[in-house]
């Protein structure tokens, strides 16, 4: 093959190789269906290696819900991603899954260096017309420039490739921008959902955020034996942060008191709890309530009660529930 050929053959063979691989870009769906696309890169915390999208669980189905509400409100998808690994402390971010529209990013790159290794070596078994004398000066460059020119090429191809790859992957990934969550938001997470990552992340001090919330339901029912072990759990942790530490204690308390009429195990509990944060409102206000309804003391309860109205930053419920409860205990009446 003369040099004008194999030169025509390789200008032929790059701008083959460009246009399927733009082809290939072009082709994808401008738009995706996002609650899917997310849900396939999320894995179930209790599944065993699959994405939320594909997992059986009811809990998998709870955070597809989420991701659901979530696009229908516009959020985006670095929001969603964000709360679902925040909120479920078992869940992780998978690799793009290599079936569907993403089995481009998986065969592009080795279609791509077998491309470019056979068209090396068709180079190199191909030098040139036979009647070549291959061993002139001449004839060792012209097969050392083939060679150079075909490690070009493969290195320029795959340069589009990473290139095309990344822009492929990121056709769902920066859908919407890219924000930050500053919280968690467990309002749309069913008890039961919470109850299985808790157990599937147990030792994880990170899941106490989690415990409280759904212990503080459970406590706002009334279901005291639901709620305590999660505040209990949370108490005995070396490792909760002194906010988390303070509300376990104090709700373990109440629940000592109000549950099984124990009014020392109830003060003693409050009482760690102070010696956490001494100047805490919470604590203050339900040893006083103990005290007051537990052992008659009226009269200690009210000095409580009036060192707490002193603070300016009560939420007005608060200041109105202890107002109520210092007239009463100024009267000499029974707790409520």
């Amino acid at each position: 093959m003369s040099e004008r050929a194999r030169t025509v053959t390789t200008a032929s063979v790059i701008v083959a190789m460009t246009v399927v691989l733009l082809l290939l870009i072009s082709t994808q769906p401008a738009q995706v269906d996002r609650v899917q696309a997310i849900g396939s890169r999320i894995k179930c915390p209790v599944c065993q290696g699959e994405s939320i999208a594909n997992a059986p669980a009811h809990m998998a189905e709870d955070m597809m819900d989420l991701v659901s509400d979530r696009v229908a409100s516009g959020a985006t998808y670095q929001q969603i991603i964000d709360e679902l690994l925040s909120s479920y402390t078992g869940a992780l971010l998978l690799d793009p899954p290599a079936s569907g529209q993403t089995l481009v990013l998986w065969l592009i790159p080795i279609a791509s260096v077998a491309v470019g290794v056979s068209v090396i070596l068709w180079w190199k078994r191909h030098p040139g017309n036979e009647e070549e004398d291959t061993s002139t000066p001449v004839a060792a460059r012209s097969r050392t420039r083939l060679v150079i020119g075909g490690v070009i090429l493969v290195t320029a191809f795959a340069g589009i490739v990473v290139v095309a790859s990344n822009s492929l992957q990121d056709r769902v990934a920066t859908a919407s921008g890219v924000a930050e969550l500053s919280e968690q938001d467990l309002a749309d997470v069913s008890n039961e959902t919470m109850e299985a990552v808790i157990a599937a992340n147990a030792d994880n001090p990170q899941v106490n955020g989690m415990r409280l919330a759904l212990a503080e339901r459970y406590f706002d029912l009334g279901d005291y034996r639901s709620a305590f072990p999660h505040y209990l759990v949370v108490a005995e942790d070396p490792n909760a942060a002194p906010s988390e530490a303070i509300t376990a204690l104090v709700r373990l308390g109440w629940m000592a008191y109000d549950g099984n009429g124990e009014v020392d195990t109830a003060t003693r509990l409050i009482d760690e709890a102070l010696a956490i944060d001494p100047q805490s409102d919470v604590a203050l206000y339900v040893k006083a309530r103990v005290r007051w309804c537990g052992a008659g003391e009226a009269e200690e309860a009210t000095s409580v009660f009036r060192m707490l109205l002193e603070d300016p930053n009560l939420e007005s419920a608060t200041r109105a529930q202890i107002e109520t409860d210092l007239a009463l205990a100024q009267e000499g009446d029974p707790c409520p």
